[in-house]
């Protein structure tokens, strides 16, 4: 029962960390924090993601891009342009490397405001 709890909570720590952090401040900017609490939830959001961890810039560059070219080819996981979730997510996957290597070419207005 106990390791249940653990794995639950995990869980419930995890949907906060992406919610709270990657979405909200990162990709959104819908608030700020001091340096102390942005490391402080990168190394939470770290820990409590695991293997599904995405960088929070990395993350608020596709986000934002998504908003921007929704259901559109541009948009980076939209499923109208993909035969499968499986290839969808596979794009999405393409380019969030590319976001990470700096192999894609990123607007400008993707950047603005991103956390450090």
């Amino acid at each position: 029962m106990i390791i249940l709890i653990f794995f639950v909570g995990l869980w419930y720590f995890s949907l906060f960390s992406q919610t709270f952090f990657q979405h909200r401040y990162a990709a959104h900017g819908a608030f700020k924090m001091n340096t102390f609490w942005e490391r402080f939830f990168f190394l939470f959001a770290y820990i409590t993601q695991g293997s599904s961890y995405m960088s929070p810039r990395a993350y608020a560059i596709m986000h934002r891009m998504h908003h921007a070219y929704t259901d559109t080819d541009k948009d980076p996981h939209s499923p109208s342009f993909s035969s499968n979730v499986f290839s969808m997510m596979w794009h999405t996957k393409t380019i969030f490397e590319g976001i990470e290597k700096g192999s894609i070419p990123i607007e400008d207005r993707f950047t603005k405001n991103l956390p450090e």
